[in-house]
């Protein structure tokens, strides 16, 4: 690019940096529906003389996408537009999560929304297979050996309940804050398990919404919630 070119870069751009002025096309592009999933993105020289900038302002907004799992960069194709972006928001989520030193009891009432939304809509939307699943992430919990296994099915549990709500945006949400919910079950679950009172009811607790699954029952379901994380918040709080 020439230095006439850059100052006119400058002039068009105002106080905007120029990938922060290519960040906001491709922003704008995704965001009015210009962009879909599974669309090509033109040839970087093709964009970046349509906005008056040099080819790499391009390519390294266009690398940060890809990176962020919004683009895939297909070898001797071309890029496009893609949506995987759950391991770059979870790893920004358990950053954010880090800096602001949020805590367990946060946490436990951010799962506690969570889970009983899905619970009111996987009762509607669970399919066979997914209810299947989850009476399986169940049996292998009470047949576990160590502790790890034990809290390793106690976190699919929950994950697949997630899942079978088929709602996208609290999959998403929830995929988001895995990481620290995942720790919280593990860190109270070997908790409650030190007490075997303790733990066959958090157990009872379990079959509990999951026998309200397949009677498509909320209210059980709601009671059987509620009394889990009852069951986790004395422990967390005692």
């Amino acid at each position: 690019m020439n230095q006439l070119s850059e100052n006119m870069d400058k002039e068009i751009h105002g106080n905007m940096k120029t990938y922060e002025y290519v960040f906001q096309y491709f922003s704008d592009q995704i965001l009015s529906g210009e962009m879909k999933i599974g669309d090509k993105i033109p040839p970087e020289r093709e964009i970046a003389e349509k906005l008056g900038v040099s080819r790499n302002s391009i390519r390294e907004v266009m690398h940060m996408f890809e990176i962020n799992g919004l683009i895939e960069c297909v070898q001797g194709s071309g890029n496009y537009v893609r949506c995987d972006p759950q391991e770059y928001i979870t790893l920004f989520a358990h950053m954010i999560i880090t800096l602001m030193d949020i805590g367990y009891e946060e946490i436990l009432y951010i799962r506690i929304g969570f889970e009983l939304v899905a619970l009111r809509q996987a009762i509607t939307n669970v399919e066979e297979e997914e209810l299947e699943k989850i009476h399986e992430a169940l049996l292998n919990m009470e047949k576990a050996e160590t502790r790890e296994e034990s809290v390793f099915w106690d976190q699919e549990f929950h994950k697949r309940l997630i899942e079978a709500s088929h709602n996208r945006m609290l999959i998403l949400y929830s995929s988001m804050i895995r990481e620290i919910t995942n720790r919280f079950i593990s860190d109270l679950r070997v908790k409650i398990l030190s007490t075997q009172e303790k733990s066959d009811e958090l157990g009872r607790s379990h079959w509990g919404i999951y026998d309200a699954l397949t009677n498509k029952d909320y209210i059980a379901g709601s009671v059987a919630m509620n009394r889990h994380f009852e069951i986790v918040g004395n422990e967390l709080f005692s």
